[in-house]
């Protein structure tokens, strides 16, 4: 049985989405649209790379607690899509959650301002990790395994992205293996933590490779907000597509690329967006966000799961909702 869902503080594992599902900026399911972007860019140049990392203040982000509930007894695929989505939301309840996950990293390019973002907004974020960058000794090398260690000892959750991103299921079963190994020993070298968590590149996944995870106790764990942003060299274009899949959503598991300075630029607008329509719980009934790391998320999730036994059910409601409450279809994919 491959376990969904990670049961240790620091490590996760998960699916990529086969593709970005079209967003619909009409807050579906009971939301109000609340996009408005500025579409001149605004935000702060990339930053100086620092050679010397500074201190850490592990007293900024707060410890995330026991771990959570195991949401996926039957070992399913589908049933952990599902999961993703996050937690159903009752009339009464506004809050609607959302969490970031970074992909392809670490960049000493790119780290220095994800990581000032994240510890002034006091973010935990999940970032997962491409073995080959941490290994050799040349300067890059050298920077990179230490932003790594950084990462890592800021309290964010490191997990395994492979050695070098190949496709899995393209490969000979024991060079898919060094893939997934070397790659952990590699993130083991640089944080001190052997990942749990593991991301196979292109969400390339099959039963024989599921076993493998399986047999090395790691972890799946999907998402439901990909804009693609790899292939957008806008900031603004790239915030707009995020806002709109999270309206459509209702919130989620957020996926970005923290080697692709467009979407670092695009993550600190988001985050200034999402906490300028704070959740208040004092007004709980209220919509609003709510930024948590993935533990928090997979609580909620479990005290308040979908109403639904597949992905493809809850979609068909949230099309449901959008055609009544709008008289028309929701758009194709573009």
């Amino acid at each position: 049985m491959v376990p969904v869902l990670a049961l240790s503080v620091g490590s996760w594992v998960g699916l990529r989405s086969p593709a970005a599902r079209s967003a619909f900026a009409a807050g579906a399911l009971g939301g109000n649209s609340r996009i408005s972007v500025t579409h001149k860019d605004t935000s702060p140049a990339m930053p100086p790379l620092d050679r010397a990392p500074p201190a850490v203040d592990s007293s900024v982000i707060a410890d995330p607690g026991p771990p959570w509930p195991e949401l996926n007894l039957q070992d399913s695929t589908e049933r952990a899509w599902l999961v993703a989505e996050g937690p159903a939301h009752p009339p009464t309840d506004g809050r609607r959650l959302v969490t970031f996950t970074f992909d392809d990293g670490p960049s000493p390019d790119t780290a220095p301002l994800v990581l000032r973002t994240l510890e002034e907004h006091r973010i935990r974020a999940s970032f997962f990790f491409i073995g080959e960058y941490l290994e050799g000794r040349d300067r890059r090398a050298v920077e990179t395994h230490e932003w790594a260690k950084r990462i890592a000892a800021a309290g964010h959750y490191v997990g395994n992205h492979t050695f070098d991103h190949r496709m899995l299921t393209s490969l000979p079963r024991a060079s898919a293996l060094i893939e997934i190994d070397r790659a952990a020993t590699a993130i083991e070298d640089a944080t001190g933590k052997r990942p749990l968590l593991f991301r196979p590149p292109y969400g390339a996944l099959d039963p024989w490779l599921e076993a493998a995870l399986r047999d090395r106790g790691l972890q799946l764990l999907l998402w439901n907000i990909d804009v693609q942003d790899m292939k957008r060299s806008d900031p603004d274009e790239i915030l707009r597509a995020l806002q709109e899949q999270l309206e459509y959503n209702q919130g989620g598991i957020v996926l970005l690329h923290d080697v692709h300075a467009p979407s670092v630029k695009a993550f600190g607008k988001l985050v200034r967006w999402l906490e300028s329509d704070k959740w208040d719980p004092s007004h709980p009934e209220r919509r609003g966000w709510d930024i948590v790391d993935l533990g928090e998320y997979l609580r909620a999730t479990a005290a308040s799961p979908q109403p639904y036994s597949s992905r493809e059910l809850l979609e068909r409601a949230r099309g449901a909702a959008i055609e009544s409450s709008h008289g028309r279809s929701r758009p194709e994919p573009s």
